[in-house]
């Protein structure tokens, strides 16, 4: 047995051996050396821009050392190979399907400038680790592929038609109301393809470089199950008349019923073939008011008209003009009542009207909207002829002329208006005219609607209690001497009754309804004279009453002998005849007017004019307006 001995120690604080020394000066230097080489590698590989580093490929092309422009040229070449090569096939099926050049492009330019620029990406010091890398194990860029601008549509193109040769995408089940029948067109099964996975699949196989075709598995898909319920949402509805819509006058179509039974028709499609049609019977209900029935219906009838010529100033004119047009085409709904007010609104120079002549106190004055009564009294006229209902309506102070007595409608705005209702079964239009015939203006106003019956309307009138009106001189200093002024014409009282007369189809008389009663108030007829003129129309030059002088009498001559009696006296004053009051009898009944009014009334009688040699001046007509004229008419 060997003897053990102790071993040496150490003494404290000893230095170690030479050798030591050595390893670790060697140990430091090679990593000093190593650190220096890898810094240098680094540097180096930051000065190899242009060039990809060895061991670089780009979709599997291997463009490692190449130069940028040598590297480009290569993977152009090679893409322009893969292209060449890009077709489908579906599995089952040898056929093959090529994809045309042209159809997907790669961005060769990018993907060399990304390969080159890979080592230098992360910082100087990761440098020389990446050219290591790429020289070890190497190094494989990515490529962006894509369809051109053209492609993806020739994709799509290629791929329908694939799919119509294996029997095309599924054709869903539709359906559709034939007559008295739901019928359902069943749909067939279909085999396409995932165009989303497709393309990409296309694009993958060209990045890859692999050159077989690409197998395409197309899916079979059956039609999706009716859903009876929401088929009888959308095919049902419920009967409605068509109607005229109130805010736009267009008509609303009608509406046919239908219905069917849920249960019914999932019976009859039970077992059904794909492909084939299915009937289900269907509950139809025809509305009675169709829509072609309800636009051969709206308007097609004259209900009644009125015309009235018109007079005065052309203030005047255009405003009647103006007023008329305000219910120009208004239509009427069934139980709508017109108000002429609402119509027209109230009458201001800042809507067009005019000044013109209005009854005011008795008296003819001049105002704003002066003549908007015609085109109310001719529409009161033509509502009376449609046999329409009246709400309201006021006649004037005086008779107006250009309607018949008792047929006039006056208003003013804010207190008297002009109403009627549409009581018929249908709307009505209101159509107004104003136009120019044989040198006169005209205003006529039409009325549209629907005739249920053969009733026709005629207006009569009964016109009596007639009153006079007297001539009255006023004095005037600037009417001319030796001239007369009308001042103001007169108008003569009366009371007038009218009755709508219904007729039926043969002409015989149906009904005679009093409509209204009227009472228009006689007015003095004024004539204006010179002061200088007074006393030849008993008046002072002061327009007081003229008293003649008394007569002188004359000295009695000397008596001949053959003399038996003195000559009668003789009086200086001038002798003035009263006027001449001439009287019209009162009609029995005035028919409605012809469409062309006559242009002298026959119910104003005018008061002759002493003959003594001075000619008139006479002023044109007072006409009616908006104006309230004492009595409540205007």
């Amino acid at each position: 047995m060997e003897e053990k001995k102790p071993g040496k120690r150490l003494a404290v604080g000893a230095t170690k051996s030479p050798g030591a020394k050595r390893g670790l000066i060697i140990v430091g230097a090679v990593a000093a050396a190593l650190a220096a080489a890898y810094v240098a590698l680094c540097a180096w590989v930051g000065t190899t821009s242009g060039n990809p580093l060895p061991g670089t490929a780009v979709a599997g092309v291997d463009i490692g050392g190449l130069s940028f422009p040598q590297a480009q040229e290569k993977l152009e070449q090679e893409f322009s190979r893969r292209a060449q090569s890009l077709s489908l096939t579906v599995a089952g099926d040898s056929q093959a399907y090529p994809i045309p050049i042209g159809t997907v492009e790669a961005d060769v330019l990018q993907a060399v400038t990304d390969a080159d620029s890979w080592p230098r990406a992360h910082g100087f010091f990761a440098q020389g680790a990446y050219f290591l890398k790429s020289l070890i194990v190497g190094h494989d860029v990515e490529v962006s592929v894509g369809f051109t601008a053209t492609g993806e549509a020739q994709v799509d193109d290629i791929l329908a038609g694939i799919e119509s040769e294996l029997g095309g995408v599924v054709q869903e089940t539709t359906w559709s109301v034939e007559g008295d029948e739901l019928v359902f067109h069943l749909g067939k099964p279909g085999r396409a393809f995932d165009l989303s996975t497709v393309k990409s699949g296309i694009l993958a196989h060209f990045s890859s470089g692999d050159t077989t075709p690409l197998e395409l598995t197309a899916e079979t898909t059956d039609p999706a199950a009716v859903d009876l319920e929401q088929v009888h949402s959308e095919v049902c509805t419920e009967v409605s008349n068509a109607s005229l819509d109130p805010e736009t006058f267009e008509i609303t179509p009608s509406v046919t019923g239908l219905d069917f039974e849920i249960s019914t028709a999932s019976a009859a499609l039970e077992g059904a073939a794909w492909g084939s049609d299915v009937s289900v019977p269907l509950s139809v209900t025809e509305p009675t008011v169709s829509t072609e029935s309800l636009r051969d219906l709206l308007f097609r009838d004259v209900l009644g008209s009125a015309t009235s010529k018109v007079g005065g100033s052309a203030n005047r004119k255009s405003n009647v003009a103006l007023a008329a047009s305000t219910f120009n085409g208004r239509i009427l709904l069934p139980g709508e009542v017109f108000s002429y007010n609402t119509s027209t609104g109230s009458r201001t120079a800042e809507k067009g009207y005019k000044m013109a002549p209005v009854y005011k106190g008795g008296k003819s004055v001049d105002e704003i909207g002066g003549g908007i009564c015609q085109p109310s009294s001719t529409l009161y006229l033509a509502t009376l002829n449609s046999n329409l209902k009246i709400v309201e309506r006021h006649h004037h102070t005086y008779a107006v002329g250009y309607v018949p007595d008792g047929m006039d409608a006056t208003v003013y705005y804010g207190s008297l208006d002009y109403r009627f209702e549409n009581d018929t079964d249908y709307p009505i239009k209101l159509v107004s005219e104003s136009y120019q015939k044989g040198g006169a203006t005209y205003l006529t106003v039409t009325i549209y609607g629907t005739k249920l019956d053969d009733l026709t309307v005629k207006m009569t009138n009964n016109v009596y209690n007639w009153v006079s009106y007297e001539t009255v001189y006023q004095v005037d200093a600037s009417v001319p001497a030796g001239t007369i002024k009308e001042g103001q014409n007169g108008y003569t009282g009366r009371n007038a009754d009218t009755y709508r007369n219904l007729y039926d189809g043969d002409g015989n008389l149906v009904s005679s309804t009093l409509e209204t009663t009227n009472k228009y108030k006689v007015r003095e007829r004024l004539l204006l004279v010179n002061p200088a003129d007074a006393n030849q129309y008993g008046l002072n030059a002061d327009g007081t009453p003229y008293t003649p002088p008394a007569a002188t009498p004359t000295p009695a001559a000397t008596p001949t002998p053959s003399a038996s009696t003195a000559p009668a006296p003789e009086t200086s004053a001038p002798v003035t005849d009263a006027p001449a009051v001439t009287e019209t009898p009162s009609p029995a009944e005035s028919a409605a007017p012809s469409a062309e009014p006559s242009d002298t009334p026959t119910a104003d009688p005018t008061p002759a004019v002493p003959d003594i040699g001075i000619p008139i001046v006479s002023a044109a007509p007072s006409e009616e307006s908006g104006g309230q004229a004492e009595g409540g008419a205007a």
